[in-house]
């Protein structure tokens, strides 16, 4: 698993984690085969545990009622 880079998330009650942004790839049919294609990106914890983001490109849910933010929005490329 390649880690793209590590940036720091922080709570509303002020707890601040490490994480990684790693892509997040679909499979695409083509006329030569199936083919992964790059949709969007995903967060990779500290712990292992890969969670997605939210819709604002910016949010994710560690647990239920645990959001954390980046400073950045994530923009797919």
């Amino acid at each position: 698993m390649l880690k793209i880079n590590n940036l720091i998330a922080k709570s509303k009650n002020g707890t601040e984690i490490i994480v990684s942004l790693i892509p997040l790839n679909k499979m695409q049919n083509t006329r030569q085969g199936f083919k992964q294609i790059e949709v969007g990106k995903r967060v990779l914890l500290e712990s292992g545990i890969e969670v997605d983001l939210n819709l604002d490109g910016r949010t994710f849910y560690t647990s239920p009622n645990q959001l954390f933010k980046l400073n950045h929005k994530v923009c797919y490329g």
